[in-house]
């Protein structure tokens, strides 16, 4: 077995056993990956705290060939990111981001541009509204791995500048004219397309910069929620957390 040093999230923690966590990492030179913490939840264990949701840590471990759960030798707290952990709602979407990337990435598959986003926006979590933020991670995490709906044409003819519907199935937008009826559909303005666009293509400064409505913020959290549970089959549960406590409304 070899032996691997990294920084990393922490996205969710499982107990196995009587003292034991299958915790999920993701790291920023392996990807996601998942790993076997023994003894962390002894009674005494001062550790805990190290394996919270969104926790940034340092973490060793020995890298299994022929498993996907690691053996975690060591973990390291670098920041908890107190401040934020005292905002209720706060906690509610950097629980959700870390929800989500474990929902869409796959193991094992490094992505050090996507860490160090995720690093900038907890940390300007901190200080800032939160649903801005989350709205710029979720649609570049889209466009990252590949799932960002085609919206400056329609996918079957071409056609551009159109708005009206989202075909989930087909990956972008339909125009009216290609539109069958028994297919399912989300409402998508122009107005929200391109402030899509300009939050993915325009630096995380300049996104918070932009007069965006909170409608249009959970415009965008709505369709990010339908592509991935359309394409994963995945319910993501600190969503719904959210929109019960009325931060984001009914579907």
């Amino acid at each position: 077995m070899s032996i691997h040093k990294t920084r990393a999230f922490v996205l969710r923690s499982i107990k196995f056993r009587e003292t034991s966590l299958i915790t999920s990492f993701f790291t920023e030179e392996f990807g996601k990956l998942k790993a076997l913490s023994k003894g962390v939840r002894k009674e005494k264990s001062t550790l805990t705290a190290h394996y919270e949701p969104f926790a940034e840590v340092e973490i060793v471990f020995y890298e299994k060939i022929k498993s996907d759960i690691h053996f975690l030798s060591e973990c390291f707290l670098v920041y908890f990111f107190s401040k934020l952990r005292r905002d209720f709602e706060k906690i509610g979407w950097a629980s959700y981001l870390m929800e989500l990337v474990d929902a869409v990435l796959p193991l094992h598959e490094k992505n050090t541009v996507l860490f160090e986003l995720l690093s900038e926006v907890l940390r300007r979590m901190e200080d800032n509204p939160p649903s801005r933020l989350a709205c710029i991670f979720e649609l570049r995490l889209l466009r990252d791995i590949g799932f960002f709906p085609r919206l400056e044409s329609c996918i079957r003819c071409g056609k551009q500048e159109i708005a009206g519907t989202l075909n989930l199935a087909d990956g972008g937008m339909v125009c009216a004219a290609c539109r069958r009826y028994s297919e399912d559909y989300l409402p998508v303005s122009m107005g929200l397309i391109k402030t899509i666009q300009y939050l993915v293509e325009n630096e995380s400064v300049k996104g918070m910069q932009l007069n965006v409505s909170r409608e249009m913020e959970e415009e965008i959290h709505r369709l990010v929620y339908r592509c991935v549970r359309f394409r994963y089959e995945r319910e993501l549960f600190a969503f719904r957390f959210l929109r019960e406590v009325d931060l984001i409304r009914q579907l």
